[in-house]
């Protein structure tokens, strides 16, 4: 009974973070789908609380049941994802296309993530507006040419 309850309760902790306004947001502008978030939030969810690995795919929020194989699949699919965005900042920062100096807005801007959040429990729809402007304005201006350390 308890890995029942355990399910349910996880289940939930992921519903209430994919209903999250800032997460779907964030979402939406990401590499990743929202099976494969969900994926990784149950990971781990289910890392943190020693949780046979066979009992994970019971995690995910989603109606339909999916077999062992989906969830690895899955799973295998959000990692490479965000390996890959990793490798890419990496990758920018080795050309010398973008400096250590590009990373400081990134931390500027979780931190004005986390205070939107902080300010308002369930952050308005401007509140959301301006954050998602402020967003693709920086992310928009880094990508451009004109942005990166002039290296060549």
């Amino acid at each position: 009974m308890s890995d029942e309850h355990d399910t349910v309760e996880a289940r939930e902790a992921v519903r209430s973070l994919m209903r999250d306004p800032v997460t779907k947001m964030l979402l939406a502008h990401s590499q990743l789908t929202v099976a494969q978030l969900e994926t990784l939030l149950t990971d781990s969810l289910s890392g943190q609380e020693e949780v046979k690995k066979s009992r994970r795919r019971l995690y995910r929020p989603s109606k339909a049941r999916i077999s062992r194989g989906a969830y690895n699949r899955t799973l295998i699919q959000a990692q490479n994802n965000v390996i890959h965005s990793i490798y890419t900042i990496l990758l920018l920062g080795y050309l010398e296309l973008f400096d250590s100096s590009s990373l400081q807005p990134f931390l500027e801007l979780s931190d004005t993530i986390d205070s939107y959040v902080k300010e308002s429990k369930l952050a308005s729809e401007a509140v959301l507006v301006e954050l998602e402007r402020r967003l693709t304005e920086f992310a928009t201006a880094l990508a451009k040419r004109e942005s990166f350390k002039d290296a060549l």
